[in-house]
């Protein structure tokens, strides 16, 4: 019964921890930076707010909950578990299906459309350690698809549209995305799947196009190349819906693709700088001093979340 009723006890705070950080970052996430934010720089951090929620409930759970109630409860105690907290915790339970349940629909939904692409691809040569298959012209034009090993997929209506430069610029863009694992990062989204979220999202897919724009040019004739790459991609893009785990150069649905050929038509003028100085180590003494009362707190703190503990279960 002391299991269960600690079992019950840490489900309980982290899906309410859960619930609150993600209530609050879907509706607060818009103030998140300045108009002066590279692309990449707002991708991350978009990610990190994203992310904020799961790590701010397992913090709060394994740093705090579990240690007051494993110090502070009476292991003799034949309490038994409250209403409250049996539901909390079959809410964080069902929260955990749900999410990974969402993760493997898609995950499966993806490999099925992905393995019709494939069908009589092509290898090619290997670029930066990746994978380069040519696919029918049914598939999409360029895109990375696979989670653990990501591959390039290039169709022979891409080939035949663009350039060499403008293939190149195109390869490099993908490229990009492989070696950053936004695929990945999609899972972790369809894992943590939550109501208010998908606005964010968003914004983080077209902050991580642009910035895998930025990677894949270094001079005004690859951003140019780049920009024609996206056009005559556009043109050839079919309306059937992108699969949800794979990154295309130009998504079936992308309100960014715009943006994104007028960033690089005038390259010049938005190319972020080289030399950007991190100032996070601004936050060092605040972090440090952070750290310190938490753990001059800490006792009292344990014993506060006993408390509430003890009137959870009641």
């Amino acid at each position: 019964m002391f299991a269960l009723r600690g079992l019950a006890v840490c489900l309980s705070f982290f899906v309410v921890v859960y619930a609150i950080a993600s209530t609050l970052i879907s509706q607060v996430w818009r103030f998140r930076r300045g108009k002066s934010a590279t692309p990449q720089e707002t991708s991350t951090l978009l990610l990190n707010l994203r992310a904020l929620p799961l790590l701010s409930a397992a913090l709060v759970t394994l740093a705090i909950v579990l240690p007051s109630f494993l110090e502070l409860e009476p292991r003799t105690s034949a309490e038994p578990i409250g209403e409250i907290p049996a539901l909390l915790a079959l809410g964080c339970l069902g929260l955990f299906v749900a999410g990974f349940a969402n993760a493997l629909r898609t995950w499966r939904k993806t490999n099925r459309i992905v393995n019709g692409w494939l069908q009589g691809a092509i290898a090619e040569s290997r670029s930066e350690g990746v994978s380069l298959l040519r696919i029918r012209p049914a598939g999409p034009a360029l895109a990375v698809a696979g989670i653990c090993a990501p591959r390039v997929l290039l169709s022979e209506a891409a080939v035949a549209a663009l350039s060499e430069a403008e293939l190149k610029a195109a390869l490099k863009h993908e490229l990009a995305h492989v070696h950053r694992r936004d695929n990945l990062k999609k899972l972790f989204f369809r894992i943590t799947a939550f109501p208010g979220m998908s606005a964010l999202e968003m914004e983080w897919s077209d902050a991580t196009e642009m910035a895998a724009d930025d990677a894949a040019v270094s001079s005004s004739a690859e951003a140019l190349d780049l920009a024609a790459a996206l056009i005559k991609i556009s043109r050839l893009v079919t309306p059937r819906e992108t699969p949800a785990l794979t990154t295309a150069l130009v998504p079936s649905v992308n309100s960014a693709l715009n943006a994104r050929i007028e960033r690089l038509v005038t390259w010049e003028q938005h190319r972020p700088s080289k030399n950007v100085t991190s100032h996070s180590w601004y936050l060092a003494p605040a972090l440090l001093a952070a750290t310190f009362c938490f753990v001059a707190s800490y006792g009292a703190l344990l014993a506060r979340m006993h408390q509430m503990t003890e009137w959870l279960v009641r």
